[in-house]
C-alpha cells in the first residue's frame, strides 16, 4: 500500500463518511490551542484533556473535583472564546500562562472556539497528535512511518486561516523530504506551495500571520505577542499525542 498525505483546510470539509480506522491525523491550530498545548507539554504539564463546549469542561473539572477534592490536584481550567479568557476559568488560551510553576505535574482541562473542536472532528484516528511551529520537525519525525497522514487545521470561526495553511503545507514539505509519497491531494498541494513561499525568504512567517484572519482576531484583542510567541518553529522537542482511542486526552513527550 502506497502512502498518502491530505489536508482538510476545515473540519467542515473532511467527509462524513471518511473512515480514519488507518489514518493519522495531524490537527494544527497555530493561533493558539495546539501552540498552547505544545507549550504547556513542555512545561511539565500531566495530561490534557480536550473538549468542545464550555459547560462540558466544567463538569469534567467538577468530576475530577469529586474524586479528588485537593485544591492542588484538581485539573486547571483553560480556553478561551473569540480570543479572550473565560470568566471562572484558570488560564486563557496564550502560551505565555503555561509556565513551569503553573502547570508542571497538573492536569489540564481545554476548551477552544476552533482548535477543540477540530480535534473532535478526526477523534476516531487510529492515531491522534495536534502540532504548532513550536514542535513541527519532532511531529514529522514522529509520523514519518505512517501509511496515511491526514492534517486537519482548525481554521477560525469556519474560515480558512492562513497561518493554519502554513504549518500544513510546512508539515507536508518536510513528508516530502523524509518519505516517499504516492499519493497527494490538491488541498495539501495548495498549503505545501503557500508555505514554499515563505520558505522563499520574501515575508518573514511572523508578519504573515500578523496578516492572517486569526493574527488579525488577536492584535484586536491585546494579544498581539503571542503571535509571535506562536511564529517560533522548533523551539520544542517533544509531540502532543492522545493516548487512548476514542477519547481527547493527550499526553506530550520528548523525542
Amino acid at each position: 500500500m502506497g502512502r498518502s498525505v491530505s489536508v482538510s483546510l476545515l473540519p467542515s470539509l473532511i467527509e462524513k463518511s471518511t473512515d480514519f480506522s488507518q489514518t493519522c491525523s495531524i490537527v494544527i491550530d497555530v493561533l493558539r490551542a495546539t501552540s498552547v498545548m505544545t507549550a504547556a507539554g513542555k512545561s511539565g504539564v500531566n495530561r490534557m484533556v480536550t473538549c468542545g463546549d464550555i459547560d462540558r469542561a466544567r463538569a469534567l473539572a467538577d468530576a475530577a473535583n469529586a474524586t479528588d477534592g485537593s485544591r492542588l490536584n484538581r485539573p486547571l481550567l483553560c480556553g478561551e472564546r473569540h480570543c479572550k479568557p473565560i470568566d471562572g476559568f484558570d488560564l486563557g488560551n496564550s502560551p505565555a500562562e503555561y509556565t513551569r510553576d503553573v502547570v508542571e505535574g497538573r492536569d489540564m482541562i481545554l476548551t477552544t472556539t476552533n482548535g477543540t473542536r477540530a480535534i473532535q472532528s478526526v477523534i476516531q484516528s487510529r492515531r491522534l497528535l495536534v502540532s504548532s511551529f513550536l514542535n513541527l520537525d519532532a511531529t514529522v519525525t514522529a509520523v514519518d512511518r505512517e501509511t496515511i497522514v491526514h492534517v486537519v487545521c482548525a481554521g477560525t470561526n469556519g474560515e480558512i486561516s492562513l497561518e493554519d495553511v502554513l504549518l500544513a503545507g510546512a508539515i507536508v514539505d518536510r513528508l516530502f523530504h523524509s518519505i516517499e509519497i504516492d499519493r497527494i491531494d490538491d488541498s495539501a498541494r495548495i498549503a505545501r506551495h503557500s508555505w514554499q513561499q515563505v520558505q522563499s525568504g520574501k515575508r518573514p512567517l511572523v508578519e504573515l500571520l500578523r496578516q492572517s484572519l486569526g493574527g488579525r482576531n488577536l492584535i484586536d484583542v491585546g494579544f498581539a505577542e503571542d503571535i509571535v510567541r506562536c511564529s517560533r518553529i522548533n523551539t520544542i522537542n517533544g509531540i502532543v499525542e492522545r493516548v487512548h482511542l476514542g477519547e481527547s486526552v493527550f499526553e506530550y513527550r520528548t523525542t
